[in-house]
């Protein structure tokens, strides 16, 4: 799990996590942190049937 702060090719700046290469098996060993807690979770809710979905944002148009 690595964090990139590099710019992008098209030269905006990013602070996002990489998480490809994480074994799902050490998610349990990851600290208890916001992190942690959301990538176990995410995980959970998407191998439990019936889990509500998660959102990463609110749209507008809902309202």
């Amino acid at each position: 799990m690595g964090v990139t702060g590099a710019g992008t090719a098209n030269g905006l700046g990013s602070d996002l996590v990489d998480v490809t290469a994480l074994p799902l098996e050490e998610l349990d060993a990851l600290p208890d942190t916001v992190l942690g807690d959301l990538l176990r979770r995410v995980v959970a809710d998407a191998l439990t049937p019936g889990a509500e979905p998660l959102a990463a944002f609110q749209s507008s148009l809902d309202r």
